[in-house]
C-alpha cells in the first residue's frame, strides 16, 4: 500500500500536507486509516458512511463529494444505494425543527403563549407514527410538539424522513442506521437526540458497538475539509519557493 493509502481518498490536498508537515500527515494517514484496516465494516459500506458524513450540509464540499460516491462506486454500491444515502442525508435539515422548537416552546411559555391543544388529528397522527410505517416508534418530545403545533407539518415530515427506510431492497435497516449515525454525528450542531436514537436502535437490532464505534471514527474525517479548505490560501498567502 501506498503512503497515503487512506488520507488520499478523503484529503486532495494530502501531498501538499505532507511537504508542508510530513509528521502531521503521516499520522493523519494511521488516525484516518485505522477504520479501514479494522474493517470492523465492509468496504462498501465503509463507504456509504463516508459518504453520507460528506453529503451533511452546510459543510458539503462538491469534490469531496464526488470523491466519496466514486470510492463507493468501487467498492460496489449501487445507483440506488448511493441516491438512498444522500436522501437521508438530506434530513439534516430538518434538525432547525427539531432545534429550534423547543426554543421556540420555551419562549412561548416565559409570553404566556399556550400551545394548540390535542385534537382528534393529533391522535391519528399520534397513533400511526407508533403502530405502522417502516420504523413504527414512541413519539418522543420533538415530534409530539411538532404535532401540536402542526399535524400537516408533521405528516409531511414524517413521511419525507421515512420513504427512504420504506424500501427494504435498497440497503438494509443496519446499514442505514450507520449512515444516519455518522450524519448526526458531524452536522453542525452535533445532534445528540438524533445520535443517540440510532445508536440505540442499531444497537437493538444487533449492530455491535465496534460497527458503531467505527461508523463515528470514518465520519471524523471530514475534519480534514479544514485543510482541503486552507492549505490553498496558505500557499496563496505563502507562495511555495
Amino acid at each position: 500500500m501506498g503512503v497515503h493509502t487512506y488520507l488520499g481518498r478523503h484529503l486532495r490536498t494530502a501531498e501538499r500536507a505532507r511537504a508542508l508537515d510530513p509528521a502531521f500527515t503521516d499520522s493523519a494517514e494511521e488516525l484516518f486509516g485505522h477504520p479501514h484496516r479494522r474493517g470492523v465494516l465492509g468496504g462498501r459500506v465503509r463507504a456509504l458512511v463516508v459518504l453520507a458524513a460528506e453529503a451533511v450540509v452546510p459543510q458539503a464540499d462538491e469534490d469531496r463529494l464526488a470523491a466519496a460516491i466514486g470510492q463507493a462506486a468501487a467498492e460496489g454500491a449501487t445507483v440506488e444505494e448511493v441516491t438512498c444515502v444522500l436522501e437521508i442525508a438530506c434530513s439534516i435539515g430538518l434538525h432547525t425543527v427539531s432545534v429550534g422548537l423547543p426554543i421556540l416552546l420555551e419562549e412561548m411559555a416565559k409570553q404566556g403563549i399556550d400551545p394548540p391543544g390535542e385534537t382528534p388529528r393529533y391522535a391519528e397522527l399520534k397513533e400511526r407514527i407508533e403502530t405502522t410505517g417502516p420504523r413504527p416508534r414512541p413519539l418522543n418530545s420533538i415530534y409530539a410538539a411538532i404535532l401540536r403545533m402542526d399535524p400537516d407539518y408533521f405528516a409531511h415530515r414524517v413521511r419525507f424522513i421515512d420513504l427512504p427506510w420504506e424500501r427494504l431492497e435498497v440497503l438494509d435497516p443496519e446499514v442505514k442506521h450507520l449512515v444516519s449515525i455518522a450524519i448526526d454525528a458531524v452536522s453542525p450542531q452535533h445532534y445528540v437526540d438524533g445520535l443517540r436514537k440510532h445508536i440505540h436502535e442499531a444497537l437493538r437490532i444487533g449492530v455491535t458497538p465496534h460497527a458503531i464505534l467505527e461508523v463515528l471514527q470514518l465520519a471524523s474525517v471530514t475534519g480534514l475539509r479544514t485543510l482541503d479548505a486552507g492549505l490553498p490560501l496558505v500557499d496563496r498567502a505563502f507562495p511555495p519557493a
